[in-house]
């Protein structure tokens, strides 16, 4: 394990939220502008992730077939990053590191969809109180999916980091207390430029002290993205939602993942997972995917945060407390 110093403190001065909001603002257009510049990504028609890369297939069917495999620096990495182009088209390769070979083409297998419905949790739910009345202003309803995620609710309940399971429906739907607001919507709605710095640390210091919460009671989140993140409004802390996820969203799913082995989640994992929440509150987007976000960090200050969290080896990840103490030293002069 990375033994860590004592985060130096950085002092925020309201220059700073401008100077962070313009990085962000070029840097999230660029990365919008890249995918249309480079045709391997302009016509993706397949993409599957490697250990060390991935594996793409671009063009009309049956699409041509690109194998990238490549650590920092590499041609094969700055292809994934979206930072230079393939050096030819209109056949199939191979690139690890800075080799290029032409191969074979390999068909490209679409995934098969998932059944979301994969447990009867009849029994599970017959055990929540029913609630008779269902109101839409109060209440969130939804089917249930796994046992696991009732289970990991009903060990949360009480808790204001995570949202609340109330009852059930009579045709067995779960009951939530309502939330409506959302952080997917909030990273764009009330993520102004005045205060960026600030509002970014509050967000990230409540999906601390929630993940804190959960992994005391031996809980891994998994799929740790905005989608996932209530919130409340009006300086409330954030709500933590969707415990149902047995595997992760392909932005925030960490390395150690890559082979499918997903016995090997852990609590690093969701450190990952808050890697990419940090990226996508700062760029106020999900990235296009995991190697163009681990290529394109957010600016000072919380650059070193975001590259900390996405350590390859998840050994090397910050714990939630020396997260927390990286976010608490960012400090705020008068007038922001």
């Amino acid at each position: 394990m990375l033994i860590r110093a004592q985060p130096a403190v950085q002092l925020i001065s309201p220059l700073d939220n401008d100077v962070f909001s313009k990085l962000v603002f070029r840097i999230r257009e660029e990365l919008r502008e890249r995918p249309h510049e480079l045709h391997i990504w302009a016509s993706i028609a397949g993409l599957v992730t490697l250990p060390g890369g991935c594996e793409v297939w671009y063009g009309e069917s049956p699409h041509y077939y690109v194998k990238l495999i490549g650590g920092p620096g590499t041609l094969a990495r700055k292809i994934m990053e979206m930072k230079t182009d393939l050096p030819r088209y209109n056949c199939n390769l191979e690139i690890i590191d800075d080799a290029v070979h032409e191969v074979d083409h390999k068909i490209h297998i679409p995934p098969a969809e998932v059944d979301d419905d994969l447990e009867d949790c009849t029994n599970e739910v017959m055990q929540l109180p029913l609630i008779s009345v269902v109101d839409p202003e109060k209440h969130f309803v939804k089917s249930p999916t796994y046992k696991q995620e009732i289970g990991y609710l009903l060990q949360c309940k009480g808790s204001k980091y995570i949202v609340q399971l109330i009852g059930r429906t009579e045709k067995g739907d779960l009951i939530f207390d309502k939330v409506d607001g959302c952080l997917v919507d909030s990273v764009v709605t009330r993520n102004t430029n005045k205060t960026r710095i600030q509002t970014i640390k509050k967000w990230m210091l409540d999906i601390i002290d929630g993940l804190i919460y959960l992994h005391s009671m031996g809980i891994v989140h998994r799929d740790l993205v905005s989608r996932n993140i209530l919130d409340p409004g009006l300086d409330a802390s954030l709500i933590i939602c969707d415990l149902q996820c047995l595997n992760a969203s392909a932005l925030c799913s960490p390395y150690e993942l890559d082979g499918g082995d997903y016995s090997r989640f852990s609590f690093a994992s969701d450190v990952f997972g808050l890697g990419s929440l940090l990226w996508q509150c700062s760029f106020y987007n999900d990235p296009f995917d995991r190697h163009v976000m681990i290529g394109n960090p957010p600016p000072v200050p919380f650059r070193d945060i975001f590259l900390a969290c996405t350590m390859e080896n998840p050994d090397e990840r910050p714990t939630l407390l020396e997260l927390k103490a990286m976010y608490e030293a960012i400090v705020f002069l008068d007038g922001c």
